[in-house]
């Protein structure tokens, strides 16, 4: 339980991170700030849902696209995120791609994070990516 709790911050964290990075580097790209918190929980909501979907979908439709699953959940929780009033705005596709790499990025180093830590906790991997 701890090392789930332990993940779900690391993965707030990460996005908020990436937002604040796609904010300052990506051209278009707007958060704005009342509804910065509920963007972050939209995001981590999203990714958390659409990773095992789009997973699945490549494997079943596409299998040589599964590396890229991950960046695909991103992009899709970024649009989710959009939809909320008082959230973030892009324009430009080239814009949502690299906003969408930064959460990827992100997200991926949060994962790993909780990762090490839960292995030197004596939790396996596993529970620390919230699978057990």
């Amino acid at each position: 339980m701890k090392n789930l709790l332990m993940t779900c911050l690391l993965q707030i964290l990460a996005a908020s991170a990436a937002l604040l990075l796609s904010m300052w580097w990506v051209p278009g790209f707007r958060v704005q700030w009342p509804g910065f918190v509920a963007t972050v929980l939209v995001v981590v909501l999203a990714q958390a849902l659409m990773t095992p979907l789009t997973n699945w979908a490549a494997k079943r439709y596409a299998p040589a696209f599964l590396g890229g699953t991950g960046l695909v959940a991103a992009l899709l929780a970024l649009v989710i995120a959009s939809t909320i009033p008082a959230g973030i705005s892009n324009t430009g596709i080239g814009n949502w791609i690299l906003s969408a790499l930064i959460l990827w990025v992100a997200s991926a180093a949060g994962t790993a994070v909780a990762q090490v830590l839960a292995s030197r906790r004596g939790g396996s991997p596993d529970q620390a990516a919230g699978r057990a």
